[in-house]
């Protein structure tokens, strides 16, 4: 696969899909996975408190750097599970301030401007050790990534609530109609 200069990403509140869907798109297209949920599973097994329901300040700085890395070490990837715009969400939905660094990042020479946004969705919302928030807190999150999405002046796409294979169907059209990438 050629590299692509900037990825598609595909956002949301935990539990609403996000995972599955890249998954999905896997299958034909390369696809960077969610650093978070790497980031959390790391901190636990490691003893720290580097999880956004503990030090969120901590989590979010993790989350940016293993982020930078990922994303230059993927220039073939066309897709990323959330980005470091996601950060400001947690930052923002606990009241801390936003670091310089995550506030200025590139975004938009680094991603298109269309974002995949997974809604969140009560039938498939499953906590798990890296996933403890409450649905309620997805609520919650869900309106603070909106927030930051758009105040960064992304367009943002409502992935419909259908099987994983029409969701990755519904981003490929839509890939395909907006860009002009050789697939």
């Amino acid at each position: 696969m050629p590299p692509y200069a900037k990825k598609f990403i595909i956002t949301g509140a935990p539990g609403t899909g996000k995972t599955t869907l890249i998954n999905a798109l896997e299958k034909q297209y390369p696809c960077l996975h969610e650093v978070s949920r790497k980031v959390i599973a790391s901190e636990q097994e490691k003893g720290r408190w580097g999880m956004p329901w503990e030090d969120v300040c901590r989590f979010t700085e993790l989350v940016y750097e293993a982020s930078i890395i990922e994303l230059e070490a993927n220039p073939q990837a066309l897709f990323t599970d959330r980005s470091m715009l996601d950060l400001i969400a947690y930052l923002k939905l606990e009241g801390k301030s936003i670091p310089k660094s995550i506030e200025n990042y590139p975004y938009h020479k680094k991603f298109y401007d269309t974002v995949f946004f997974a809604p969140t969705w009560l039938d498939i919302y499953q906590q798990d050790e890296q996933r403890v928030q409450t649905f309620d807190y997805c609520l919650e999150f869900e309106k603070a990534l909106l927030s930051s999405y758009n105040e960064k002046g992304f367009k943002r796409l409502i992935i419909p609530k259908v099987s994983p294979e029409k969701r990755a169907e519904f981003v490929i059209r839509v890939v395909k109609n907006e860009v002009l990438i050789d697939f």
